[in-house]
């Protein structure tokens, strides 16, 4: 489809950080999806989040740490939010805002991998992420670091890229699709089993599909009829696309009180 193909989800993982490193270093946005649909995600997830003052509220996947200094405003001075980006492209920036618009104490953004968190159990009020997980391969383990660093009682909220079929191979393989938030998509049902099994509970999924699911599936048909006629991969990718394809939704569950 255009890229080398990825042999291994390491490869993959590079092929992401380099990605999004030059993303953030020009301030690019990090999914295909129309900017007015990531935007109503966001602000649902902040009406989820309801942050206020005191909380310690975590953001895997912080890019250039918007949504940090978003919360940083609503929990400080007594509260903290924090962003882990594998960017140094991300961090930089995030840092330079924070500076800026003097939440350097509040805000704190930290170099660091979402399937090894740098913190003790039990950190943190809330854990978020928007559009992050689709991006990494070890899915399970992403969730129980999120769960694992959340207080008893602290919910995990988060939005993410969903597939609605089975994903076609070569829209897994494709670097150009897995790095726009496509080919690593999972279904609804999964996420939520995989919240589950990371010890969450009163899982919650609110399916926004219906407003991001043609331009997504418009960037995997694109890509699809740079394949030849004959490649057995288009057929599977036309199926795809007419079973349903992308979508996305909000997930959010609660960490059982002790």
């Amino acid at each position: 489809m255009g890229e080398k193909c990825c042999s291994s989800s390491a490869d993959m993982k590079q092929i992401v950080k380099e990605s999004y490193g030059k993303r953030w270093a020009g301030e690019e946005r990090c999914c295909d999806g129309p900017e007015d649909t990531l935007s109503m995600v966001h602000r649902a997830l902040i009406s989820e989040l309801s942050p206020r003052e005191g909380m310690k509220v975590l953001d895997v996947g912080s890019g250039t740490g918007e949504a940090v200094l978003e919360i940083a405003k609503k929990v400080g001075p007594k509260g903290k939010a924090v962003g882990i980006d594998f960017t140094e492209e991300g961090i930089a920036k995030a840092q330079k805002k924070a500076r800026s618009l003097g939440l350097d104490g509040i805000a704190e953004f930290r170099l660091a991998d979402a399937e090894k968190l740098p913190f003790e159990d039990e950190t943190f009020d809330a854990v978020v992420s928007e559009c992050v997980v689709c991006l990494i391969a070890d899915k399970q383990k992403v969730l129980n670091e999120k769960a694992r660093v959340l207080k008893p009682g602290g919910r995990v909220i988060m939005h993410d890229v969903i597939n609605w079929a089975p994903m076609p191979e070569a829209v897994q393989k494709d670097p150009k699709l897995y790095c726009g938030c496509i080919g690593g998509a999972v279904s609804m049902k999964d996420y939520k089993y995989m919240m589950e099994k990371a010890g969450l509970a009163d899982i919650k999924a609110v399916d926004h599909s219906d407003q991001i699911r043609k331009r997504l599936n418009t960037g995997i048909l694109s890509a699809a009829l740079e394949l030849p006629e004959s490649d057995k991969a288009l057929n599977e990718i036309v199926d795809f696309l007419r079973r349903g394809g992308i979508g996305y939704a909000l997930f959010v569950g609660t960490k059982p009180k002790n």
